[in-house]
């Protein structure tokens, strides 16, 4: 099953449930850089970055990248590339609000949803 998917996608997928978001990040970048029309490899991308900038205290950037990453999966509803983009859109768009939330009250104490990719086909 995991044989369909090129190895840079699994091996983002795996980094980024290990929390290395940075490291993430940087297995899709060569492939996106190689096929900028990949608007999906762009907002794993985007998602990471999100996270990346939400642990280090920039929301600014981690609610706005949140919420590009949603707008650019938009076109992958409902499953894409054995992700549910749905469920996925649900979380961006609750981690979005929590960073915007934190960005107004940095004292407050949010937290973000857990953010997981899960292949399910």
């Amino acid at each position: 099953m995991w044989g369909q998917y090129p190895p840079e996608y699994l091996e983002f997928i795996r980094l980024f449930n290990e929390g290395r978001y940075f490291e993430s990040h940087e297995a899709l970048t060569e492939a996106w850089s190689n096929n900028r029309a990949n608007r999906f490899y762009k907002a794993l991308i985007q998602l990471a970055g999100a996270l990346q900038h939400w642990e280090e205290a920039s929301y600014y950037w981690s609610e706005n990248l949140f919420r590009g990453a949603r707008d650019l999966l938009m076109a992958y509803r409902p499953h894409h590339a054995g992700l549910d983009i749905d469920e996925l859109i649900r979380v961006l768009e609750t981690c979005a609000d929590v960073a915007r939330a934190k960005r107004n009250d940095r004292e407050g104490d949010y937290k973000l949803p857990p953010v997981t990719l899960k292949l399910t086909q």
